[in-house]
């Protein structure tokens, strides 16, 4: 924390929320990638299924 109070001393407010603001916004981009990757993969699987139940149904 004292670290913290120093750079903003030495710093200035502005550029210390400024790289706040930066690293927030890269923890952001890192979390939504990984849930596009999650939901990549759910529509993948239900592409599948839905082949397969086309499949199924077309040789009935």
């Amino acid at each position: 924390m004292n670290g913290i109070v120093q750079l903003i001393g030495t710093l200035g407010f502005p550029i210390v929320a400024c790289g706040a603001m930066y690293w927030q916004l890269i923890k952001q981009a890192e979390r939504h990638k990984e849930e596009m990757d999650h939901i990549r993969e759910a529509l993948e699987n239900n592409t599948k299924a839905i082949m397969e139940l086309t499949f199924l149904i077309r040789e009935e």
